[in-house]
């Protein structure tokens, strides 16, 4: 008898119903990665999932179009799918049947969801519209039972694997952090770490630095919650807090929030900055609260050191969140909100700096924010000297516009994102609710053991905490941005009688049509008696406007020693050009009258290169003359003048 020794034939991906799997349909190829590392180094990278992806495809014998979609680079596998924009595109151009087949290296690269919701809608999504997915593994048919549970199972272990490598690099801290240890993390001022029990170290009150904790707290009630005045009186101390004394543990002080070289002083002391007090003016850390790592709060967890009245007020002033989690608009007290200021919503300067109206001075109020966050005062300027140079453009825009027919399309498009957005969130939902009523279906089953039943219970507030999410998310519709677009056409139909009629429109109108159309409004002080404002509109067609007008300036009135030597030395012979450019922040008449004051006279006779006394340029300093000729602009007129692109 013959035998014969046969190579053992692997079973490949392609034997698993390839008669069956449309390769002469479209179909899309989709990428995530989580972080540049796995760009580097993952089997996961960009190259493994698209150009040795899509060659994979074709050598199965794929004939049709093959798009890749690679919208969620950076973005966490956890998120939702309505979170996802790529993802969310896949799924559009599945419902609308214009695909046949998606393709993703790994079950992983669609979901980690730990709820399971995601792959469940995906599946369903597949299976209704009749959509294979294909990874390296195999592809997956969702008419078939074998490939609904392999697929499943699949996306559970994602989800699994990515739980397990936190607890493998984080599991001790997860578990300390879970009972109101100490986990490791940055240690807030007014507190250290008791480490008396190395396995259950707690916050303890550090009284030097807790007084002045609570101090701050106590010094943002008295101003009213004036939070730029509690800055400035904090950038005007030498520091904030103490180095700490000799006794305290170098962990305490290596592991203190503000131990970095921005914060600490020569001598070791801690300053904080904006940035920092907001942190402290928010943390519920100082109400006795601890947030683990995982999640949730435990109350009462150590000695508190502020009272709850006193950090609720404070709270509710700084954060955009309540302390429930949910996002909230910081009621902040603000003297300035009561300026009829027709740009307070758009105004803006250069970067670093925040521009805001003030009631009391009717100025806009330019504040720069340097050395990470102390405020210093730019700029100032008559909110009445602002206003009216931006209605001029304006209003001549509102003059010449021959409707908006854009807008309806653009107003249009942001409906439907939205509906395709919520409609993902309802699918999310009705899984959501089958799930729930699986799990009471469980419960109820006689002889269900125990272990079983506290992990459903387990499952079941998760999936309500997640469900109750999503109904937030639902119910958020951007019914005022939607509004705001809507205004456009009142606008377009009523613009020769807003025109006309403008000084009679209530201030809010104003305001709320100003807004409708115009993005932002830079204003800046780019010389001393030079002042620029650039628009930027939300209409493509308006483009951007600037413009450029000049005021009178002196440089200021405190003259220094430097510059009274060079008046001295220079006033009573040398050409009038020569000491403009030796004092350039000063204009001729400000050196004329500083000149008269200290008693030196003029005695050059012959005439100067530059006719200081032509009224153009007699308050005009050096700096203003270089940017006028650098910009193009004209000397002899303080109307605004106008640029576009």
């Amino acid at each position: 008898m013959k035998r014969s020794i046969k190579q053992k034939k692997s079973k490949s991906t392609s034997e698993y119903n390839p008669s069956e799997f449309p390769k002469d349909q479209d179909g899309v190829i989709y990428v995530r990665q989580s972080s540049l590392v796995q760009v580097q180094n993952n089997i996961h990278s960009f190259e493994m999932q698209t150009d040795q992806f899509v060659e994979h495809f074709r050598n199965m014998g794929c004939t049709g179009n093959i798009t890749i979609i690679a919208d969620d680079e950076a973005m966490s596998g956890t998120l939702d799918i309505h979170e996802l924009p790529g993802l969310s595109k896949v799924v559009a151009m599945i419902e609308k049947e214009e695909i046949g087949w998606v393709g993703a290296v790994h079950i992983n690269r669609l979901t980690r969801d730990p709820w399971l919701i995601k792959p469940a809608v995906l599946m369903k999504t597949c299976y209704d519209h009749d959509v294979w997915i294909a990874t390296l593994r195999m592809p997956f048919n969702f008419k078939d039972d074998y490939c609904q549970r392999v697929f499943m199972i699949e996306a559970e272990e994602s989800a699994r694997h990515l739980e397990w490598m936190k607890l493998i690099l984080g599991g001790g801290k997860i578990l300390s952090s879970k009972h109101g240890y100490y986990d490791g993390r940055f240690i807030a001022p007014g507190y250290i770490v008791d480490r008396s029990d190395l396995k259950r170290k707690k916050y303890i009150i550090y009284a030097p630095h807790a007084e002045i904790v609570h101090w701050l707290f106590q010094r943002f009630l008295e101003l009213d919650g004036n939070f730029p005045a509690l800055c400035r009186e904090v950038a005007k101390l030498p520091y904030l807090f103490p180095k700490f004394e000799d006794w305290v543990d170098k962990k305490n002080i290596n592991s203190y929030r503000m131990h970095n070289q921005k914060s600490l002083t020569l001598e070791g002391n801690y300053m904080v900055y904006r940035g920092g007090l907001i942190s402290i003016l928010t943390n519920p850390v100082y109400i006795g609260w601890w947030l683990p790592i995982d999640g949730g709060v435990i109350e009462d967890n150590h000695e508190p050191i502020v009272e709850e009245a006193l950090f609720t007020f404070a709270h509710k002033r700084l954060s955009t969140f309540d302390l429930n989690g949910e996002r909230q608009k910081p009621e902040r007290v603000s003297r300035n909100g009561k300026a009829e200021a027709l740009l307070k919503k758009v105004i803006a300067s250069e970067p670093g700096c925040g521009v805001y109206p003030s009631a009391s001075k009717q100025e806009y109020r330019c504040y720069a924010y340097e050395k990470a966050h102390i405020i210093e005062e730019r700029f100032a300027l008559a909110i009445t000297r602002v206003d009216p140079v931006f209605l001029e453009k304006f209003l001549e825009k509102l003059s010449t516009w021959e409707g908006c027919d854009d807008w309806e399309d653009k107003l249009e498009q942001m409906r439907e994102t939205w509906q395709i957005k919520a409609k993902l969130i309802k699918k999310q939902l009705v899984e959501i609710d089958i799930r729930l009523q699986e799990i009471e279906d469980t419960l109820k089953t006689p002889g269900c053991p125990r272990n079983l039943k506290s992990k459903l219970f387990q499952d079941y507030e998760g999936l309500e905490a997640k469900k109750q999410e999503l109904d937030r998310e639902l119910r958020a519709c951007p019914e005022q941005e939607l509004s705001d677009e809507a205004l456009l056409y009142q606008i377009d139909e009523l613009f020769p009688l807003i025109v006309k009629k403008w000084s009679l429109l209530s201030y809010d109108i104003r305001m709320r049509i100003v807004n409708a159309l115009t993005r932002k409004v830079i204003l800046t002080n780019p010389a001393p008696g030079w002042w620029k404002m650039e628009i930027e509109w939300k209409r493509e067609d308006w483009g951007v406007d600037t413009g450029q007008w000049r005021y009178d300036s002196n440089g200021g009135q405190h003259w220094i020693s430097d510059e009274e030597a060079i008046l001295r030395a220079m006033y009573p012979t040398e050409d009038a050009a020569d000491i403009l450019q030796a004092l350039p922040y000063r204009s001729w008449s400000a050196i004329r009258y500083r000149a008269h004051d200290q008693g030196i006279k003029r005695l050059r006779a012959t005439e100067n290169r530059i006719p200081v006394t032509n009224p153009i340029y007699e308050k005009v300093c050096w700096q203003d003359m270089e940017y006028a000729e650098r910009e193009g602009l004209v000397l002899g007129t303080k109307n605004v003048q106008w640029f576009r692109r």
